[in-house]
């Protein structure tokens, strides 16, 4: 007589190989997606602040001078305003920083899923050099994939 089937020992084994399979395929998935929203908040700082300094860099040292009196210097939130062919003003509205041009807004420098909490901008002056220090710190993500960097750039005015 042959005995067909599975015994009771047997069918908790595979069970049991079977759980443990599954419970590793979970985590894997799991750990994917964390990875990959700590990758987009990353992404999302890196990108912002590479576009904001970039534009910040490429204004500074095509603008003449900086109008001291329409800009706020060494304080959060800071204004740079900067005078030349054209006028260029750089500013903090909610969390992003803005650039207007001649009064227009042109639109964020930063992107929709990042924070600025700090924008300073620092005026060095000597007897034949004028520059802007600027410094800020942008955020994103949530309280699990969280992601801060603080930023400086300076660049002199033509």
């Amino acid at each position: 007589m042959t005995n067909r089937g599975f015994s009771l020992i047997e069918m908790l084994i595979y069970i049991a190989v079977l759980v443990f399979m599954l419970v590793v395929i979970i985590e894997v998935v799991v750990s994917i997606a964390r990875t990959d929203r700590v990758i987009k908040s990353a992404r999302a700082v890196e990108s912002s602040a590479v576009n904001t300094l970039e534009r910040l860099t490429r204004e500074l040292r095509a603008a003449e001078s900086v109008n001291i009196a329409s800009s706020t210097l060494g304080a959060h939130p800071g204004k740079l305003v900067l005078s030349g062919e054209k006028t260029t003003e750089f500013y903090l509205f909610g969390e992003r920083i803005y650039l207007k041009e001649n009064g227009v807004e042109i639109g964020a420098l930063t992107a929709s899923t990042t924070r600025v909490t700090s924008l300073i901008f620092r005026r060095f002056a000597s007897s034949n050099i004028e520059g802007i220090r600027a410094e800020f710190v942008i955020e994103s993500g949530t309280s699990t994939h969280y992601r801060s960097e603080t930023f400086y750039s300076s660049a002199t005015i033509r």
